[in-house]
């Protein structure tokens, strides 16, 4: 079984003694009976409560909460099951493990919206491990803000986009946001850039996009995570993110769809290759995720390879 030591796990002395009074009378019962210590042990075990736990993304955590908890409601074994919303690459360091304990994994699974790099491949089966992929959902990347225009969608394209999330645009009112949104009253407000503070999937998916769609305005690079440009700001996660845009008139982060509008958060409509405005709620994602898979040789055929080329 796995033993957790903590300073916030500890027992007080009375109920130690409880259990070590109940411990005793446990064996006592079972010596009484006849029993040999190995049915003693093989009794024990069968009460062993079983361990589950992962980290990675925040995107699905909810997902991931809502199943480990029907799990540990419904198994007939007790179970303790975890998942800890900390980020892709963080999830994806604790499954490698650290060199100094033989990249012995910290968790049971991890999850992220990024393939392990092929370095944290190679290792996991230096390690003599076996690691699988199982590509489980499809979700969206939104972009929102609290600019203060009665919670309306602002429009923008990915080269504006870009150049304010490089600090080419500062502020609302700049003529080319103006451009974009004559229907709208913008304030000489300063903009707020917010940005996972960790290695995120969130980041890369969405550094990604703003490479392939206007790479002569974004030179910051792509990657789960990137220097980003003084005064920008951090958010911790994707309730991280969310928060900070709450708390700040002005501000514009890239979060999971779900989490933006779980928060009530304003979008920005993003135009498309077919000179439409959409957000993640108005564009077909679905649809979306089809015509990539339709295109073949997307995911590899086993699992158990190297799927550091997958995007």
């Amino acid at each position: 079984g796995v033993v957790v030591t903590s300073e916030n796990r500890r027992l007080a002395p009375s109920i130690m003694r409880k259990v070590a009074t109940m411990w005793c009378l446990a064996l006592f019962a079972a010596s009484a009976t006849g029993q040999t210590v190995e049915e003693r042990v093989a009794a024990l075990e069968v009460n062993e409560v079983r361990q589950l736990h992962g980290a990675g993304t925040t995107n699905p955590s909810k997902l991931f909460w809502e199943l480990l908890g029907l799990m540990t409601a419904r198994a007939k074994v007790p179970v303790h099951a975890t998942y800890r919303a900390v980020g892709s690459s963080t999830g994806q360091k604790e499954f490698l493990g650290a060199t100094t304990n033989g990249n012995k994994a910290l968790n049971h699974f991890g999850s992220g919206d990024i393939p392990m790099t092929k370095e944290r491949y190679d290792a996991v089966a230096a390690a003599g491990r076996t690691m699988v992929h199982v590509p489980f959902a499809v979700g969206g990347i939104g972009v929102f803000h609290s600019a203060p225009v009665g919670g309306a969608t602002v429009d923008l394209t990915a080269c504006v986009l870009a150049k304010i999330f490089s600090a080419q645009i500062t502020m609302w009112d700049d003529a080319e946001i103006k451009a974009l949104n004559t229907g709208l009253t913008l304030p000489s407000l300063a903009i707020k850039v917010v940005h996972r503070v960790k290695g995120s999937s969130s980041t890369a998916g969405f550094t990604a996009y703003m490479l392939a769609t206007c790479p002569d305005s974004w030179t910051l690079g792509t990657g789960s995570k990137i220097t980003w440009p003084d005064g920008t700001n951090e958010g911790q996660g994707s309730d991280g993110m969310s928060k900070f845009i709450e708390e700040n008139e002005g501000a514009i982060g890239y979060i999971d769809a779900g989490h933006g509008h779980e928060h009530g958060l304003s979008e920005v409509a993003l135009l498309n290759k077919d000179g439409k405005y959409l957000t993640t709620k108005t564009a077909d994602i679905g649809a979306a995720a089809t015509v990539a898979l339709d295109q073949g040789n997307l995911i590899p055929t086993d699992p158990a390879a190297d799927w550091s080329g997958v995007n």
